[in-house]
């Protein structure tokens, strides 16, 4: 598996709340590959957002995936990851620096910001994981 295009979401209710992520994979011919939906216990939700990035990331890495796109609507995420914002929370740093270091994993790796409508999949697994837990 050469490429993958992974679409992450993290749920959240309350926030700090009940949470889970939502993880859809595809292959280069956008069949999809794998789902991931599962909870979390209570976070918040940026927690859960790089939660399921870092969850995605890790998966694509055992799948053998070399080149890697990700899509997430959490903008404060993919900034992040970008190097356009710095991570203040002390609370999400380990996660960003878990994501940075699986990152080191792949040939390539690229970020995109998505609106929510274009990552209706992946919250949908989020919130059915998140109303089984």
């Amino acid at each position: 598996m050469k490429r993958l295009v992974l679409n992450t979401d993290g749920a959240c209710r309350g926030n700090p709340g009940p949470s889970s992520i939502g993880v859809v994979m595809r292959d280069a011919s956008n069949k999809v590959v794998e789902t991931i939906a599962r909870p979390i216990g209570v976070r918040t939700n940026n927690y859960a957002e790089y939660e399921a990035i870092r969850v995605a990331f890790e998966r694509a890495r055992e799948l053998g995936a070399e080149a890697i796109v990700l899509r997430a609507d959490s903008q404060l995420a993919i900034r992040q990851l970008e190097g356009q914002y710095r991570v203040k929370n002390e609370n999400i740093r380990p996660l960003y620096e878990a994501v940075k270091k699986l990152e080191r994993s792949f040939t390539s790796v690229r970020y995109e910001h998505v609106p929510r409508e274009l990552n209706r999949e992946a919250d949908e697994l989020a919130n059915l994981a998140l109303d089984r837990g």
